[in-house]
């Protein structure tokens, strides 16, 4: 039997006798600890109830206080006269009880208006009445509003808050309780009010004194506001200030931002002092109330966390007694078992070891048993056949000096003394043995150990077999991963299903993707759609017949580029023709196709320039022959049209001055360019040849406006052949705009000025809101001799677009939605820019 599985039955059987004893002991203390939580928990309750009806006597006694201090100024007030020049016996009167009772931080005298007319100041046992010109108006204050609500006889007592002088919150922080009472004189008229500032510190300090640790949280409350109070361990002494002492220090954390929720406040609403379970704390509340003022309630929050200083008690005082009395427990139990299991093992491991050595007889596996001394103790047939020994041969002898190469022996030596010094089962050890017939195998172990019984020594049992042949053949497939990792072309194998199961780094150098995204996915990923599904079924009939298939792909990288592939796939088949997996070997030949299509481009060029210029040589020559005969035409007609008024000649001239028109266009078109560039202002340039064009406008009925910023950059261009070009635009624009359904047809030019990442351009947009050119015109129109006009040569945007890519510029037409059509001109602004924008790009950028 495995050792093991031995042990681990062993612990097993061990475990089952330890747990009913831990079992025991842990119930034990389960119950000692829910006996000891529940009696503190019963405790800590009765205390906080205790407790909050302490602090609910304490508060109710000092409203009754300040309620009787309040009313008894009140009551002297009255009696005494009270005018600018008669507050002295009433300031007096003040100062006494201030000093002779020092709750109070301020004893104040407020006139109706809101004006302090008195204030008596008791700041660090320094008891002094402020002058006239620091009393304030505190006619906006809360507590004022409220004390002069009151009718006489009632008092009103302010929820407890925070100090504040001069806009700042006082600090140390200073609670203050403000009771306010009305003053009426002796005709039971409102002259003003009484207000007190009660020292929240010495009512917080009473409630420290009551019990220092009582709450975690104290809750003040009335129907204005409520005071959040919570003790602390230590603070520091805050730094002095005028109205602070140097040694007060803070023993209290003081809050009134916080609110208890309604969801509470109904709760507690329903009795008058009771304990409650919310939302994990236990509430324990009472209210207190005052004779002339409103009902106060007194709220302790004892979180539940709280008795985890119970628990933790618990585990200080008894979890030591516990561990201890399990683990002497746990000894015993394990001594006893240790000495029963001893017997049991020593039985089994002789069975074992019988049972063990008939099974390596009859594997068909290498199985040798060497001993620490490094002799042979056990060997079956199967590795007798393997070496070509007879048994009696084997046994008892060396291993290292029978089966292993001489040159081999010292490292093979050491490496299993090492082995069996460790005494640790090892798998896959690859070693050589060497036969009786002098060849060498490469062998695979796996080791055993088994330890010593009695006067046996301690033995390690070899399994293995033979792996040279898989070696070589693992050799092989190495080298052939080696040249196909190191190719220049991608490679891919797929399984018969498609699934992706190897790519070199050529593939994912090309395409972008790593190795892990794309192994045990279809290559799918890669089709940009271009090709049909027929070709991709046809591709698959083809290497599933298995049939080699070659083409090419049109495929995508993981950025989105397009790029060409030449590939060639192969399926691999085993010894019976099925096939295994596909190998596809693929070339990039993007360049390729670029550099073939480039040269089409140029054949194409190349023949229209051809055309072009055969063209030309014609339209010079039959202008130049046709300009002298029209020329006198013409002025034989413009001499008989002054003779004689005649609608025939006005028709006939009309005719001459269209050839000649014609013939300029052609002449125009046909001869060479010779440009005289400069330095232009393009908005002067674009003023003036929309002011020529004014009254042509004013013809054919249409407004024409322009528009453009200030401080556009100039250009170099050639003025004349440039205000050509911008005249034949601005002209269809106007021809274009009297077709217009509007009521007021429209031309609209604007300069413009556009940034790019490449380059920057000069743009001149002429807009009509005439009927929309058809998209599919868009391209035809800029064609020698092509017209939608049914008067026209054809000839007027070629020339406009011949002018404009002199100048390295792009011109193009767009229909606009729902009526109008753009025509935009772009021009470099750079006389060395090679590269405009595409007139196939949509200007996306934003104008400067």
């Amino acid at each position: 039997m495995d050792i093991s599985t031995n042990r681990k039955k062993s612990y097993q059987d061990l475990i089952y006798w330890l747990i009913p004893c831990w079992l025991v002991i842990f119930i034990i203390m389960t119950i000692h600890y829910s006996l000891n939580i529940a009696k503190d928990k019963q405790y800590s309750l009765h205390n906080e109830q205790v407790i909050v009806e302490l602090i609910e006597k304490l508060l109710n006694d000092s409203f009754n206080s300040m309620t009787s201090d309040v009313l008894m100024l009140s009551y002297t007030a009255k009696q005494l006269t009270l005018n600018d020049n008669s507050f002295l016996p009433l300031t007096n009167y003040f100062v006494e009880l201030s000093k002779n009772d020092d709750n109070y931080e301020q004893i104040r005298f407020i006139d109706m208006q809101g004006y302090e007319r008195i204030r008596i100041n008791n700041i660090g046992n320094r008891i002094y009445s402020v002058d006239s010109q620091n009393l304030q108006n505190k006619s906006k204050r809360y507590y004022f509003q409220k004390t002069m609500q009151l009718s006489q006889g009632n008092v009103y007592i302010s929820p407890m808050d925070l100090n504040i002088e001069a806009g700042q919150i006082q600090q140390p922080l200073n609670p203050t309780i403000r009771i306010g009472v009305p003053v009426f004189n002796a005709q039971d008229e409102k002259i003003g009010a009484i207000i007190l500032n009660y020292k929240g510190r010495k009512l917080i300090n009473r409630l420290l004194h009551i019990s220092p640790n009582f709450i975690e949280h104290l809750y003040i409350l009335n129907a204005e506001g409520v005071a959040i109070i919570q003790p602390v361990k230590a603070v520091p002494p805050q730094p002095a200030t005028p109205n602070t002492l140097s040694d007060v220090t803070q023993e209290f954390q003081f809050n009134t931002s916080k609110e208890l929720s309604t969801e509470l406040l109904a709760l507690m609403s329903r009795q008058h002092q009771g304990q409650l379970l919310f939302q994990d704390n236990y509430i324990t509340f009472t209210q207190a109330f005052s004779n002339r003022s409103s009902r106060w309630t007194i709220v302790s929050v004892f979180p539940q966390e709280r008795f985890n200083l119970a628990r933790s008690a618990f585990t200080e005082q008894f979890m030591l007694l516990y561990i201890t009395l399990t683990l002497v427990i746990s000894f015993f139990v394990c001594l006893f078992r240790y000495h029963r299991q001893q017997t049991n093992i020593l039985r089994k491991q002789q069975a074992y070891d019988k049972q063990f050595r008939l099974t390596l007889e009859n594997i068909q596996y290498i199985a040798v048993s060497i001993n620490n001394d490094g002799i042979i103790t056990f060997c079956n047939d199967f590795f007798l056949n393997l070496v070509g020994y007879q048994k009696h041969q084997v046994i008892g002898k060396r291993w290292v000096d029978t089966f292993i190469p001489q040159k081999l022996q010292q490292q093979a030596a050491e490496a299993l003394k090492q082995a069996l010094i460790q005494e640790l089962d090892q798998t896959k050890i690859e070693t050589v043995v060497q036969t009786n017939a002098g060849e060498v195998v490469l062998v695979s172990w796996s080791s055993t150990y088994s330890q010593a019984h009695g006067k046996q020594l301690a033995t390690a049992t070899f399994i293995g077999e033979d792996i040279t042949e898989h070696k070589m053949e693992q050799d092989q497939l190495q080298r052939l991963s080696h040249a196909v990792e190191q190719s220049h072309n991608s490679v891919m194998i797929t399984e018969i299903s498609g699934e992706i199961i190897y790519v070199n780094p050529v593939f994912c150098e090309l395409t972008g993707y790593q190795k892990q995204e794309v192994i045990g996915i279809t290559p799918k990923f890669l089709q940009s759609g271009e090709m049909p599904e027929v070709g991709y079924d046809s591709l698959w009939q083809t290497i599933k017949r298995g049939d080699e298939w070659r083409g090419e792909f049109h495929n995508k990288k993981k950025n989105g580029d397009l790029f060409w592939e030449r590939a060639r796939i192969s399926p691999v088949k085993d010894s019976a023709g099925n096939a295994l997996y596909f190998v596809a070997v693929k070339q990039d030949i993007t360049k390729e196709k670029q550099l073939a299509r480039e040269m089409q481009e140029q054949e194409a060029l190349h023949a229209k320039q051809d055309k072009l210029a055969a063209v030309g040589k014609v339209v010079n020559m039959i202008a130049h022959d046709l300009r002298n005969p029209l020329s006198s035409i013409k002025m034989a007609l413009q001499i008989y049209a002054r003779k004689e008024q005649d609608e025939l000649f006005d028709i006939s001239l009309e005719q001459v001055r269209y050839m000649e028109a014609i013939l300029e266009d052609l002449l125009s078109y046909s001869r060479p360019e010779q440009f005289k560039p400069e330095w232009l202002d393009l908005n002067k340039l674009v003023e003036l040849v929309v002011n020529s064009q004014r009254r042509f406008a004013k013809e054919k009925d249409v407004a024409i406006e322009f528009s453009y910023p200030h401080n556009l950059p100039t250009v170099y261009a050639d003025p004349i052949k440039l205000r050509q070009a911008l005249q034949n635009l601005i002209v269809n624009a106007l021809q274009a705009a009297e077709t217009s359904e509007q009521a007021c047809p429209l031309v609209t030019v604007t300069t413009n000025i556009l940034l790019t990442d490449s380059n920057s351009m000069i743009l001149i947009d002429i807009t009509n809101n005439g009927k929309s050119i058809d998209p599919c015109m868009v391209s035809k129109v800029f064609e020698p001799f092509y017209t939608t006009k049914a008067k026209g040569t054809g000839l007027g945007l070629a020339i406009v677009q011949k002018i404009i890519e002199s100048h390295k510029g792009n011109v193009r037409l767009k229909p606009i939605n729902p009526i109008g059509t753009l025509a935009q001109i772009q021009l470099p602004l750079s006389s060395h820019n090679s590269e405009p924008i595409s007139p196939n790009k949509e200007v996306v950028n934003e104008y400067v």
